[in-house]
């Protein structure tokens, strides 16, 4: 039995903005398990698609998506194989098409034209917007009711460096914490309130890293310690380093977007990570912008995903993805394994 230096070696589908039916996603489970991969990331909503079907709001479901038969069908092909399937809500942000038939629903930007809706961000001044999408996760914490783990995004719901252009969290923010607070305590508590909702359904909620402890704004109230992050960017510099993470306790999970993030169409700067360069300069003490743990910090650190993000969803088949995959997850197990 091969040993390895992490618990969790996880694969991130994208499969909110490109479709994969049944088959493709049992071709990469296979694939994973035959690189001993454990771990399964199922990103099936964002702005561009909703792909699962719910019985509860039937309009937010993409054209294409699989059912909660054939969901239930992957899970169980998942377990037979030793992976574990972590599904991915992303809130309150990346919600085009969540919110499309429900603009009322969305936060209010400043604009040449005024105030108007932005249906990318979940208006989280707004209980009846909180309530829809808590409701939303009741359906999906009920399907993978056997995931000990549910990733509630909480990435990219603004930009985080130009909060005043949302004037309601200002404005509530203070009327609830008083003239000092900046409107990013709506944020954090909405966030803390979700991780709540999780953890009463006996799960862990796993968020991305970029919108809390900020260096660029301040926050008067602290993110609940009831979340695991994956931490995939350092890219702007009011985003927290992972030593802050660290610090306050919290364990992490290695989302490198520098080596490990497979972007269709290269978009957003990104080029498509290769077997050699991994085998070659990746360490396994290394996340994003080349920040490196301590030994003493390993302790903390829950796993290594590779994520496989539909930016551009036509630039690639699943086919033609599985194939390019491949070695890239041979060379993450070579490197990933304990010395013997």
């Amino acid at each position: 039995m091969t040993n390895y230096q992490q618990a969790e070696r996880g694969v991130l589908l994208d499969m909110g903005r490109k479709f994969w039916p049944k088959a493709k996603i049992l071709a990469l489970l296979k694939m994973m398990e035959q690189n001993d991969f454990n771990m399964l990331q199922l990103h099936f909503s964002d702005n561009l698609g909703f792909r699962i079907e719910s019985k509860q709001f039937p309009q937010i479901v993409s054209e294409e998506y699989l059912t909660q038969k054939e969901v239930k069908e992957i899970i169980a092909a998942a377990t037979e194989k030793g992976i574990e399937i972590v599904p991915d809500f992303d809130t309150p942000g990346h919600l085009n098409q969540v919110l499309k038939d429900f603009p009322n629903l969305g936060l209010k930007k400043k604009t040449t034209a005024g105030l108007e809706p932005d249906i990318w961000a979940l208006d989280i001044t707004n209980e009846v917007a909180i309530a829809f999408a808590f409701t939303i996760y009741q359906e999906y914490l009920s399907l993978f009711s056997k995931s000990r783990y549910f990733h509630i995004g909480a990435d990219e719901f603004i930009d985080f460096s130009q909060v005043d252009l949302y004037p309601q969290l200002a404005e509530t923010a203070k009327a609830r914490y008083g003239e000092e607070a900046s409107g990013l305590e709506i944020y954090v508590d909405y966030v803390n309130r979700l991780a709540a909702l999780i953890k009463e359904h006996g799960k862990t909620a796993r968020i991305w890293n970029d919108g809390f402890y900020r260096l660029d704004r301040h926050s008067l109230i602290e993110l609940t310690d009831d979340v695991e992050v994956t931490y995939w960017t350092l890219w702007h510099q009011g985003m927290a380093p992972l030593e802050t993470w660290l610090k306050k306790g919290y364990q992490v999970l290695n989302f490198n977007d520098n080596y490990f993030y497979f972007v269709f169409g290269e978009a957003a700067n990104y080029t498509y990570p290769t077997a050699e360069k991994i085998q070659t300069n990746w360490q396994i003490e290394t996340f994003a912008s080349d920040q490196v743990i301590d030994e003493s910090d390993k302790k903390q650190v829950l796993g290594t995903y590779f994520s496989i993000w539909a930016d551009i969803p036509s630039a690639l088949s699943c086919d033609e993805v599985l194939a390019k995959v491949e070695p890239i997850l041979a060379a993450m197990q070579q490197k990933l394994k304990a010395d013997s």
